[in-house]
């Protein structure tokens, strides 16, 4: 049981109707809302939290309320509740990344393992693009670590070849990173409700 449950409604907008060019005026009605079907689970460990405000569905739907609950996870960052042993997604910033792969590799590679063994899905979420992984010094004037790019290249490359259930995402941003975990677990929800 999951130990708290959150509706954080800090950072949706609630965009106004266009105004119609008979009537003048906006009728003041704010848009659906709608309550995704399933709980996010945060790890307790997770220092900077996505709080999946302002999703929005496929094909117009409203936007949705992404209920979040915090607790331990044994694999990644985020999860589905219900559904920790099946699915789990790690996220990385670029610095994390870097750091990860070379001073703390072996922890990192232990994380990598068990996320391979899960029965359903694993990702990894780079908060960065591949050109950025690739040159970080290039896109990031303040970018201090020296470790080559072409090793953390090559280690994202070997993983993906000897744990290839895990899946590797560059997605440009952290917001982007965001939008993707929650599109991940939306569809992995979807895909395991059609069973």
């Amino acid at each position: 049981m999951a130990e708290s449950l959150t509706f954080d409604f800090s950072g949706v907008h609630f965009p106004r109707k266009r105004q119609s060019r008979d009537s003048g005026g906006h009728d003041g009605r704010l848009p659906g809302l709608a309550v995704v079907p399933f709980t996010i689970v945060v790890d307790s460990r997770e220092q900077l939290p996505y709080e999946f405000s302002g999703m929005t569905g496929s094909n117009g739907e409203p936007l949705l309320i992404v209920p979040l609950a915090t607790k331990g996870l044994p694999n990644g960052d985020y999860s589905i509740e219900g559904m920790e042993d099946q699915i789990a997604i790690e996220r990385k910033t670029l610095s994390d990344l870097y750091g990860s792969v070379t001073w703390g590799r072996a922890r990192f590679e232990r994380e990598i393992v068990r996320l391979a063994e899960l029965p359903g899905f694993a990702a990894v979420v780079i908060e960065a693009t591949w050109a950025e992984i690739m040159a970080p010094a290039e896109h990031w004037p303040e970018w201090v670590n020296q470790t080559d790019p072409r090793s953390i290249e090559g280690t994202i490359v070997a993983w993906s070849i000897r744990y290839s259930r895990v899946h590797w995402w560059a997605c440009g941003s952290r917001r982007g990173a965001e939008r993707r975990t929650f599109s991940i677990l939306r569809k992995f929800w979807d895909e395991q409700k059609k069973r």
